[in-house]
C-alpha cells in the first residue's frame, strides 16, 4: 500500500508510543514498519501494525536500544584509535602538519597573552559544540517525514552518549585537562587581569600549551570520524 500523509503521521505516533530512547534504533524500527506496510497489498494498516507489534514489543525495543548503545561503547575506542593514527598516513598527513603549523604560529601573530588565553578557551569550547552539532546534522534522514519524530518525547542520538573515554580514547580527556586546568587555575587565583601572570601562555610553557591544543584538534577530528563510522543498528 502507498502510505498517505495521515497514515505516515499515524505510523510515527505508533512508533513514538514505544518510547525508544535512541534515534537510530527508532528509525530502524520505523523502517521495518514502513517496508512491511508498503509491501502489503491485502491486509489493512491496523492488521499489519498489530502483527508487527507482536515482535517489536516495548521490551524488545528497549533491549535493542540497550544492546545498540553497548555495541557503540565497545566499538568507539577501536574506531577512535584507528582514525587518530590514520591522520598520520601518507594521504592525510597534511592535516596534522597544517594544524601544527597553525598552533605554533599563534604566539607570533597573537603576542598578547590575554588574547591568546581567551582564544584557546574559545577553541576548546567551540570544538566540543561543533562536534555534537555536526553529528546530529549529518545523520541521514530517510524520505519518510522525519519531522514527526519529535512529536512526543524526542529521542537522542546514541552516538552522542556512546563516546565514553576508554583505552586510547582516555588521551583525549587527558589532553583537554592539560589545557583546561591551567585556564581554570588562572581564574581561581584571580590573575586573569594581569597579562604577565599568564605563565602558561609564555615560553617555555607556551609551546606545551600549543602542542596540547594541536593534539586536542587532532583527537577531536578522530573522535568525530569514529562516531560517524560506527554502524547503524540492525533490528530484526
Amino acid at each position: 500500500m502507498k502510505l498517505t500523509e495521515d497514515q505516515i503521521k499515524q505510523l510515527h505516533y505508533h512508533i513514538n508510543a514505544k518510547q525508544i530512547p535512541y534515534t537510530e534504533v527508532r528509525d530502524e524500527v520505523l523502517d521495518h514498519y514502513q517496508t512491511a506496510l508498503e509491501s502489503e497489498k491485502e491486509k489493512t494498516m491496523e492488521e499489519v501494525l498489530k502483527s508487527l507489534d507482536q515482535t517489536f514489543t516495548l521490551g524488545y525495543c528497549n533491549q535493542a536500544s540497550e544492546n545498540y548503545l553497548n555495541s557503540l561503547k565497545s566499538e568507539y575506542p577501536k574506531q577512535f584509535k584507528k582514525n587518530f593514527f590514520n591522520l598520520f598516513q601518507k594521504e592525510k598527513v597534511w592535516v596534522p602538519i597544517l594544524l601544527l603549523a597553525f598552533v605554533l604560529s599563534l604566539p607570533s601573530w597573537i603576542q598578547n597573552a590575554n588574547m591568546l588565553f581567551h582564544l584557546v578557551n574559545l577553541s576548546l569550547l567551540t570544538g566540543l559544540m561543533l562536534e555534537n552539532w555536526i553529528i546530529s546534522r549529518s545523520y541521514p534522514n530517510k524520505k519518510i517525514k522525519h519531522h514527526y519524530r519529535s512529536i512526543d518525547d524526542k529521542p537522542t542520538f546514541a552516538q552522542l552518549r556512546a563516546a565514553a573515554p576508554k583505552g586510547f580514547g582516555i588521551l583525549h580527556v587527558a589532553v583537554m585537562l592539560l589545557i583546561f586546568l591551567p585556564i581554570g587555575a588562572l581564574y581561581i587565583f584571580e590573575v586573569v587581569e594581569d597579562s604577565t601572570s599568564y605563565f602558561f601562555f609564555q615560553p617555555p610553557y607556551l609551546y606545551a600549551t600549543t602542542v596540547c591544543l594541536w593534539l586536542f584538534f587532532l583527537m577531536t577530528i578522530a573522535r568525530y570520524q569514529a562516531r560517524k563510522a560506527m554502524v547503524k543498528p540492525k533490528v530484526n
